[in-house]
């Protein structure tokens, strides 16, 4: 009777393992074929913004789905008015953007130097079939605020077993010391060989698998 119970533990645990095995594989089997990017929206005119991050560790490339400007072009009242704005996104493939934010926000060192040498310059491409129509340079740019939240259309999302669709959201808001517009169709006509395109985080990642 022993040896039943031993033998009938032995088999449980096998088909529990096998189990957890199967579970972890197709839950990574989920994770990458996920869609990710902008390439999943719609966007009017396929125009949607796309951010170049220069870190001291690095650079990174990443699809936003939402880019606000709060503070830049605003005629003789913007001057010495220091540049804002804000991003949107659905988590994740911005690793340096979460650690410089996680280092400014939860350490806090403001005015020391590691603070400052930690600033990173952000080029925003609003990009329309691979290409940028329109660009902004932020320099010396820091994260002020970030928080994590859920967002639905209001059409009873909860009620209608989800059908109307939730999304998990970033939103960062940056402030930073210097502003400079970018015109890479007028600089095209006057044949500027300026270089405007870049590749983001998850094209590269596509590129190298």
């Amino acid at each position: 009777m022993m040896k039943n119970k031993i033998i009938m533990t032995s088999v449980i645990a096998a088909i529990a393992s096998i189990a957890l095995v199967f579970g972890l594989s197709q839950t990574q089997n989920i994770a990458a074929d996920t869609p990710q990017g902008n390439s999943v929206y719609v966007f009017a005119e396929g125009v949607n913004p796309r951010m170049t991050f220069l870190f001291r560790d690095g650079t990174e490339v990443s699809d936003f789905q939402a880019f606000t400007q709060t503070n830049a072009l605003s005629g003789g009242s913007g001057i010495g008015i220091q540049p804002e704005f804000t991003l949107v996104k659905v988590p994740g493939n911005t690793p340096l953007l979460y650690k410089a934010t996680d280092e400014l926000l939860v350490k806090g060192k403001r005015g020391s130097i590691e603070w400052q040498h930690n600033r990173f310059d952000v080029t925003v491409d609003l990009v329309q079939a691979g290409e940028p129509v329109r660009s902004f340079k932020y320099t010396g740019c820091e994260v002020t605020s970030h928080r994590v939240y859920t967002d639905w259309d209001k059409e009873e999302g909860y009620t209608t077993g989800g059908k109307t669709g939730f999304a998990v959201q970033d939103e960062f808001k940056l402030l930073c010391q210097g502003f400079s517009p970018l015109n890479p169709q007028l600089d095209q006509m006057n044949g500027v060989t300026t270089e405007y395109k870049t590749k983001s985080t998850l094209d590269l990642k596509q590129e190298n698998n």
